[in-house]
């Protein structure tokens, strides 16, 4: 039977990070007479951990009875024990008979109970009533036994209270088992909880004390999972949870009770739009309250300072005397609503406490504060511009906050920290109380971050209300929209979007060619959209002649002539062969270096979508080299993208999975910078024979970036290649159809070379041959006398699809695999040498099928595409040698394939499994056994491993 209180509620979370603590009070408190203290501080769990405690199944059966203390001015005396005895009509009714006539003395505590208690003894003295009480309780709790008591928050009982459980422990009571949960810090300093004493007069076996902490951030994920009704949450969104918490659970659970009221997915920046809980606000406050004035200044102090802080600091923002600050620090610790997070340094718990306590404070008392945390962090060489330019703003210094957050940009984009220049700039933009011309200033210097680090949808948001309300005109206009159109086309994949920005920079900055030419230039990659390559080359042209108009200025023709090289490496032009090699690996200029390493990457990347595999992966890794020590966000991330395509097609799948992941994670809101990572999972997905995972990442890849257009094209060709797979003809020719479209209206066949064989094979299947061999005709003119390897490949392949003769489509197969092995391709060479084995076989040319089917093997195996290998095993073996007629006698020794079974069956293997991996019967299978059992002597399978 369990007893509670209206006041304790059920769980409604999971629980988690308790399992050993949940354990060892369930094993103490079945072994009456027993104690247990669950100590920790408020929020952390105790009363969950308790609650969880009576579904275990060790106390079934068991008398649980649950009471609460209540912080109360005059609490009613023994207020928690009456409570949980109020209600144990139930079990007094079995125990009446036999109950001691002392236990008469608890008829005016307990009236619900009186007709089944015993008469009430004659009264005495105030003393002598309170031990009558105190042996009632025992003795009634005895009766009930064995019987598990829980009084959860113990630091609140009153003094009467204290006395009977002390009572009741000191000599513990038969058949009890005593479980309380309090708080340390509600003690005074050097006090301790009243069962203390009892807890170490108590045997190991019959005693613990259990001090609970906050929850690690993996325990922090799954509580946030479940809170959420998802499968799980990210690692950057529960690590981000629990520096925001400190893994308190309660503020986890009101945090993401907030959280679930404003639906917003669980993403870490996300947090930073939850309130308050308005709970957590009112329990801090109440602290506050009861620590006295000096506290509270001391504690406004820490949370303005929003930093670990000396006792000095805290004097000089207090505005205490030193001892008077030194008395509150004392009691502050002591009322846990400081800690020492470092030697003598000391802040709030978590960022929400700090928070809870800032809105406490008058805002007249705030601004005091900042100014005088301004004056303190200006006069130290240490000291951080953002929190600097933070104190100003709160203090209305206006002046002083636009220089400060100036040079917290300056500063936070020097040491690469592109987030925090982000945020601090979006903040000030935001605050009404910028003036018009610091506004103007912040707001060319956001255009500038954002275009290089990885951006939030309120960037974009932010820079266009900007462009919208008129404060900007003439040269500052015209680059932040250069800017906002390098991120549209970027980082947000709205292309044709951020085209037309920079389109309109281009005509704003006739004045100022150096910036005309960099918009132009950014006009020239090939990628980026739908309009045809040759307007790309008339930009390259105009970016040229503006370049040219501004003399000395080698990092804008860096820039020019980088986007230049991308542009020839999109197209295949062998012009890029020579421009690359003169290309500098690096520069004294720390912006040409920049740029230098802008170019290595863009060129990498386009060469990896013309086949130039291992260049490519050269060029990024000169990239990477150029930008260790300030690296660019968006570069790292397309290079990791660009490379993550690679390692897809040439079958480096070893961490892959993980990779990608990885990428989709960082690229948060923006989603065209996980395009590369989604399109290498769907290849990789194809590959295994997982299309319904392929299905997902293609409709990923092809929502995340629909005007990126080299992606569109390989992702309809991937489409179309499953379809095919799933004998849809229809909707592969139609896809085929409606991607060709595009590829005709970009003027760029180099691109298709993953679409034009799925296309040709669609066209054959849907009776369409005159469009197939049209379509390769265009093909080779569209691919005539440029430099990609991937579109030879592709040629050859579909040469050999089309061929009427089976020997000359034979020989194109052979050609194609070798030229897909050479790139290197593997999977794609593998399935083409099946096709080459299927030829082969039509031909009467076993010998070819058994070598191109062998090839297929090896390089299946070698990606670990298993089903495929074995596949191609199995059609190999009808090409192979036969063996010789009869059997050579092997007498007593074992014979290879019995040698074969043994080895299998010492690893552990199955019958069936050993069938399966040698083509074998599993009856097969037991006769090697059986007869290898017979020629080692042994009497098990299990000897095998032995021998």
């Amino acid at each position: 039977m369990t007893v509670g209180l209206s006041a304790a509620r059920p769980p409604r979370s999971v629980f988690v990070g308790r399992d050993a603590e949940l354990a060892e009070l369930a094993r103490v408190a079945v072994r009456p007479p027993a104690l247990a203290l669950v100590e920790g501080e408020a929020g952390v769990g105790k009363t969950r951990l308790v609650r969880e405690l009576v579904r275990r199944p060790e106390l079934a059966g068991r008398t649980v009875l649950l009471g609460c203390c209540q912080p109360m001015r005059e609490p009613f005396p023994y207020g928690p024990v009456v409570d949980l005895l109020r209600d144990t009509a139930p079990l007094l009714s079995r125990v009446a008979g036999t109950l001691s006539p002392i236990v008469g003395a608890l008829r005016p505590l307990l009236p619900e109970l009186a007709p089944l208690l015993p008469p009430e003894p004659p009264r005495g003295d105030a003393a002598a009533e309170r031990h009558k009480v105190f042996r009632a309780v025992r003795d009634l709790l005895a009766a009930y036994g064995p019987v598990i008591v829980v009084i959860d928050d113990l630091h609140w009982a009153d003094e009467g209270t204290q006395d009977l459980l002390r009572f009741l422990m000191s000599p513990p009571t038969a058949n009890l088992a005593l479980i309380a949960a309090y708080r340390r810090e509600a003690y005074a300093a050097g006090a301790s909880s009243v069962l203390e004493a009892a807890h170490r007069l108590l045997s190991d076996d019959n005693t613990t004390l259990l001090r609970l902490r906050p929850l690690a951030a993996t325990d922090v994920g799954v509580l946030a999972a479940g809170l959420l009704g998802t499968r799980e949450v990210g690692q950057d969104f529960a690590a981000a949870l629990h520096h925001r918490t400190a893994g308190i659970p309660f503020v986890i659970e009101e945090v993401l009770r907030e959280f679930r009221e404003m639906g917003a997915e669980p993403r870490s920046h996300a947090l930073d739009l939850v309130d308050i809980p308005v709970l957590l606000r009112d329990t801090m406050a109440d602290r506050l309250r009861r620590l006295g004035p000096a506290v509270a200044a001391v504690v406004h102090a820490a949370a303005v300072l929003d930093a670990p802080a000396t006792e000095d600091d805290l004097a000089v923002v207090s505005g205490l005397p030193p001892g008077r600050v030194a008395r509150a620090l004392t009691d502050a610790l002591t009322g846990a609503v400081l800690f020492e997070v470092d030697t003598g340094r000391y802040a709030l718990r978590h960022p929400l406490a700090r928070q809870a306590v800032d809105v406490s404070i008058p805002s007249p008392q705030r601004r005091k504060l900042h100014a005088r945390a301004a004056e303190l962090l200006a006069g130290r060489p240490d000291r951080v511009p953002v929190r600097l330019a933070h104190h100003y703003r709160q203090a209305g210094d206006i002046a002083n906050w636009v220089s400060r957050t100036v040079a917290a940009a300056d500063h936070a984009t020097e040491v690469s920290d592109a987030a925090l220049a982000l945020q601090v700039l979006e903040t000030a933009l935001a605050d009404t109380a910028l003036p018009p011309r610091a506004a103007r200033t912040l707001a060319v210097r956001l255009s500038r971050v954002a275009a290089t680090g990885i951006a939030r949808v309120s960037t974009v948001d932010r820079l266009r209300e900007l462009l919208r309300d008129g404060l900007l005109t003439g040269t500052a206009r015209g680059e932040v929209r250069i800017n906002l159109g390098r991120l549209l086309m970027n980082q947000a994949g709205r292309v044709e979007e951020g085209q037309g920005e920079i389109e309109m920079a281009v005509h704003d900055l006739a004045d100022r060619p150096a910036l005309a030419a960099r918009g132009a230039a950014a006009l020239v990659l090939p990628t980026f959209g739908w309009r045809p390559i040759s307007s790309q080359f008339a930009w390259l042209e105009k970016a040229t002649k503006l370049a040219a108009a501004v003399p000395r200025d080698d990092e804008l023709a860096m820039v020019v002539h980088a986007n230049r090289l991308s542009l020839l490496a999109g197209t295949g032009d062998p012009r890029l062969r020579p421009l690359l090699d003169r290309l500098p690996r690096s520069s004294r200029s720390p912006r040409v270096r920049r740029q230098l390493a802008r170019a290595f990457s863009n060129v990498g990347d386009s060469l990896a979508w013309t086949g130039h595999y291992p260049t490519a992966r050269s060029l990024l890794q000169i990239s990477s080299t150029l930008m260790a020590e300030t690296d660019v966000p968006y570069l790292s991330t397309l290079r990791t993208g660009t490379g993550l395509r690679i390692d897809a097609l040439t079958g480096n799948w070893g961490t892959l999975d993980a990779d990608a992941a990885h990428l989709i994670e960082q690229a948060g809101e923006m989603p065209s910078l996980a395009m590369d990572a989604l399109l290498a999972l769907a290849w990789v997905a194809m590959a295994r024979g997982d299309r319904d995972a392929a299905g997902r990442y293609l409709d990923s890849a092809h929502a995340a970036a629909q005007e990126t257009a080299p992606l569109q094209i390989a992702v309809s060709a991937a489409r179309v290649a499953l379809a095919l797979a799933r004998s849809d003809v229809a909707a592969a020719a139609v896809g085929a159809d409606r991607a060709l479209i595009r590829v005709r209206a970009k003027e760029n066949w180099v691109w298709a070379a993953d679409l034009v064989p799925q296309a040709v094979r669609a066209f054959q299947r849907a009776g369409r041959d005159a469009d197939a061999v049209s379509l390769a005709d265009e093909y080779a003119a569209g691919v005539a006398g440029t430099d990609a390897p991937a579109a030879a490949a592709a040629e050859v392949l579909v040469r050999a699809y089309l061929a009427a003769d089976p020997a000359q489509a034979l020989d194109g197969y052979l050609q194609a695999a070798a030229a897909y092995a050479a790139l290197p391709q593997p999977h794609t060479a593998a399935t083409v040498h099946e096709a080459a084995a299927t030829a082969a076989i039509a031909l009467g040319d076993p010998a070819t099928a058994l070598s191109s089917l062998t090839a297929a093997v090896e390089a299946y195996a070698a990606l670990g595409c298993t089903r495929d290998a074995d596949r191609c095993r199995r059609a190999s073996r009808r090409f192979r040698p036969a063996r010789p007629r009869g059997r050579k006698g092997y007498g007593d020794e074992l014979s290879p394939r019995e040698r074969e079974v043994v080895d299998l069956v010492a690893a552990g293997r199955t019958n069936r499994q050993i069938a399966d991996e040698l083509f074998l019967s599993p009856r097969t299978v037991e006769h090697h056994v059986a007869r290898a059992m017979r020629k080692l002597n042994v009497a098990s399978r299990a000897e095998f491993e032995r021998d």
